[in-house]
């Protein structure tokens, strides 16, 4: 079977199936298990991301929409530059492109235009954890302040 019609006849509830086997509990959004942390097959994680891209392809209503070619590529990409991201991280990041929250896609989409999605989610998703960690700090600190009292 090729590459690119494993990607196609790869099925959501399989997807699904196989993150819920792999993740056992996911304390905070901060917490989440990371695919370089997990023992899923390399070529499972790039199937699952893969059928991510295809979904966002299907979703949008695009006149050129991208080939199988430059899904692999971008997801080979995505899963070196960003492997430290969960599974759910990933979904949260399509969904949010589906929403247009990193703005219009026009008539096509691209690896580029993904990739800069992603820089720009990733930036948002760095900056979120050291305000969630600079305000769980200030939270000890007031706990101990009030403790000395």
């Amino acid at each position: 079977m090729t590459e690119n019609k494993s990607l196609q006849t790869y099925k959501k509830a399989e997807v699904v199936k196989q993150i819920k086997s792999q993740i056992v509990s996911v304390k905070t959004s901060y917490d989440l298990v990371r695919l370089d942390d997990i023992m899923i097959a390399d070529e499972t994680s790039k199937e699952i991301v893969a059928e991510m891209i295809l979904e966002l392809n299907e979703f949008s209503n695009l006149s050129r929409k991208m080939s199988g070619p430059q899904i692999i590529e971008t997801v080979n990409m995505l899963l070196d530059e960003y492997s430290g991201l969960s599974l759910q991280e990933y979904q949260v990041f399509f969904n949010r492109i589906k929403k247009g929250e990193f703005g219009q896609l026009y008539e096509s989409m691209d690896g580029i235009k993904i990739m800069t999605f992603m820089k720009e989610f990733y930036a948002d998703m760095v900056k979120s954890y050291h305000e969630f960690k600079d305000e769980d700090h200030q939270q000890i600190k007031r706990v101990e302040s009030h403790r000395d009292l």
